[in-house]
């Protein structure tokens, strides 16, 4: 309000105190101590009150990130070991079908036998039987055959194989239509498997023979085969032994009789439905088997990807406790650190707060020294009731600087208030004329808020003019807050005088009322027509909630 010429600063007003200059009308200046000063006067404490929110923020975001990290890590592993292990089945696809047409290449080479014999005997085959025995040695071989233009009539051997005679390789039937393409391509065809004639299941070479007549003209004689029996003939193939590296493997060929999917061998352990296989095409004598391999396991029941899962989910547990504990060490380090800054704070108060006692006007002393000296020879009653209102001044204003966590009775303010006035009231006479407008309530209040002011209006702007004035007290309550308006006639205060001075009461006021959240402290002067301050007191503030029950 008014600067107090016994407790001036030497500094001058920070840019946050000074007012606006877009206030300043027609000599006319407003000063707020806002929440934006408070918040500079704050900002320890509101770093701090920032502190403890973030150790679990931080917390979360390592672990987010670290899991994050060691999932991607683990994808790309993961990614890495399907690669190879797609590479892993090509190479196996290809070495399970070099072994198989490596297989049929020496079975189906016994064909070139049958033709060379045929070549040689000029068609004549009456007496294979005699050599039949050379390519009939391993037990999955079913038969040799002969069928001149196609049809079938020499069978070796000829036990358990008297269906065949007479079958005609171009009519309808399970392998023909290879034996009409060999003859059409003049190659080798191998068909199967298939149903036998004769019972069973095979696998037959059928190659067309050409022979030269006494004429030199080269003719078609007819066809030779060679039947395996199956699965006798695949058996012990490198397929059986997949299982045992992780993999499903299964052979298969288009049939031509139907054009479906046929299954020629398949791992013990089946591919599963619907499962993305590595595929590898062997040719084998104009006829494509298809090797096809996946893995046992899908991927997402590999163990591989689960511990990596389970190490990620891991680090990034660590990864937040550390985070976690180091945030949480910084904040007790700010809270310690804003713990020793509070008390020297509180410290620098209380010693603010007695300077201000040592420093209050010596005349104040002398003059109700004097008034009472007088009063008790004049109006011993007047007397009385001065030194009444003297001592409950000095006992507020004493208890106020030694009280614990500076929140007082607002109706103990009012009362040293009025106590303080009735002293000047005594001294001014009818130069002082003071009007309260307090409804009968309490609550509490940061110490020496109301007094300071009063006493400021009396000083410095009731004294000064010439004929006195009117100080008025208004107490009003709105839903969040109370508010306090004193209001003075006096001779007011210019921008200048407030920059050019420094009021340590004015500063305690401010610093006093700025702790506690929604109050604050508005002043507005205007030159030889009086000042108004304006005290609000929040009621829903943490800190006056806690302080009114220890009041």
């Amino acid at each position: 309000m008014y600067p107090m010429d016994f407790a001036r600063q030497n500094t001058a007003l920070t840019s946050t105190d000074r007012p606006r200059p877009s206030a300043c009308i027609a000599g006319r200046f407003d000063v707020f101590f806002n929440k934006k000063g408070r918040c500079q006067k704050k900002g320890g404490i509101a770093l701090v009150r920032t502190a403890k929110r973030t150790p679990l923020i931080h917390a979360g975001r390592a672990f987010v990130l670290a899991l994050a990290a060691g999932l991607v890590l683990v994808g790309c592993m993961e990614w890495s070991r399907r690669n190879q292990e797609r590479d892993r089945m090509g190479y196996v696809a290809s070495a399970i079908g070099a072994e198989t047409y490596e297989f049929m290449l020496s079975e189906m080479s016994k064909t070139r036998v049958l033709e060379a014999y045929l070549i040689q005997t000029s068609g004549d085959y009456s007496d294979f039987g005699r050599v039949a025995h050379v390519l009939l040695r391993e037990d999955y071989v079913r038969n040799v055959l002969f069928a001149p233009d196609g049809i079938v009539d020499g069978v070796f051997p000829l036990e358990g194989n008297e269906d065949v005679v007479g079958l005609n390789m171009y009519g309808d039937g399970a392998g023909n239509l290879e034996a009409q393409a060999a003859i059409e391509k003049e190659a080798l065809y191998i068909a199967g498997p298939f149903q036998l004639i004769q019972g069973g299941l095979g696998i037959a070479g059928r190659l067309p023979v050409f022979l030269t007549d006494e004429q030199g003209q080269r003719y078609f004689w007819g066809i030779v085969s060679v039947t395996l029996d199956f699965p006798a003939a695949l058996s012990g193939s490198s397929v059986e032994r997949v299982n045992a590296q992780g993999f499903a493997c299964q052979i298969w060929r288009i049939n031509p009789d139907d054009g479906q999917k046929q299954v020629i061998l398949e791992t013990a352990d089946p591919l599963p439905e619907g499962v993305r296989t590595v595929d590898h095409a062997q040719e084998l004598f104009n006829s494509v088997w298809t090797v096809s391999l996946a893995p046992l396991r899908p991927w997402y029941l590999q163990i591989s990807l689960w511990l990596g899962v389970a190490v990620s989910l891991l680090v990034a547990l660590l990864a937040a406790a550390g985070v976690y504990y180091a945030g949480r060490l910084r904040q007790l380090q700010l809270e310690k650190s804003q713990r020793a800054i509070q008390q020297l704070q509180e410290q620098l108060e209380r010693e603010q707060g007695n300077m201000l006692l040592n420093q209050i006007r010596s005349h104040f002393f002398y003059h109700t020294l004097n008034a009472l000296q007088a009063l008790i020879v004049l109006k011993p009653e007047a007397a009385y009731k001065m030194a009444g209102d003297f001592a409950r001044y000095l006992r507020f204003t004493l208890d106020s600087v030694t009280a614990d966590g500076g929140i007082g009775s607002f109706r103990e303010e009012i009362r040293a208030v009025r106590a303080y006035a009735d002293i000047n009231q005594q001294q001014l006479g009818d130069r002082l004329h003071m009007v309260y407008e307090i409804p009968d309530v309490d609550f509490p209040i940061p110490l020496l808020t109301i007094q300071p002011i009063v006493e400021n209006a009396i000083l410095h702007g009731i004294k000064p003019k010439v004929g006195g004035g009117t100080v008025s007290l208004k107490l009003e309550e709105l839903p969040d807050h109370w508010q306090v308006t004193v209001t003075d006639d006096g001779v007011g205060f210019g921008l200048e005088a407030v920059r050019e001075k420094g009021s340590i009461g004015l500063e305690n006021v401010r610093r006093r009322i700025a702790r506690f959240p929604g109050s604050e402290l508005r002043i507005t002067s205007t030159v030889g027509m009086g000042t108004q301050a304006v005290l609000t007191y929040g009621k829903r503030g943490k800190n006056m909630e806690n302080l009114s029950k220890s009041t």
